[in-house]
């Protein structure tokens, strides 16, 4: 295995140690501080570049979650779009509901 395969494939492991530890609702600052440093050796060293660790991490998040990361991303704006309007049935409908897969 080269040094780019191995170093992909510890990326996606930080991405999934990271993704579960939010899931099971731990506090995750460490863990990002340091794939964030990871992840900037490897763009520095020509590992990788940034669109293949958003490739890797939309595709962690989608394992981890079950939904992808741009569905979370829309969901976000659609809701802080409703509380600048005060709009407030948007919240009335049950958050399930709301977010789309």
């Amino acid at each position: 295995m080269d040094q780019q395969s191995l170093f992909i494939s510890q990326a996606k492991q930080q991405f999934d140690c990271l993704f579960q530890a939010k899931k099971a609702g731990q506090n995750v600052v460490a863990l990002k501080h340091r794939a964030e440093g990871f992840f900037y050796a490897g763009e520095l060293l020509g590992l990788v570049d940034k669109p293949l660790l958003q490739q890797l991490m939309e595709q962690s998040y989608l394992e981890v979650f079950g939904v992808a990361l741009s569905k979370v991303s829309s969901y976000q704006t659609e809701r802080k779009q409703a509380l600048e309007n005060e709009f407030y049935q948007y919240f009335e409908e049950p958050a399930f509901h709301r977010v789309r897969s």
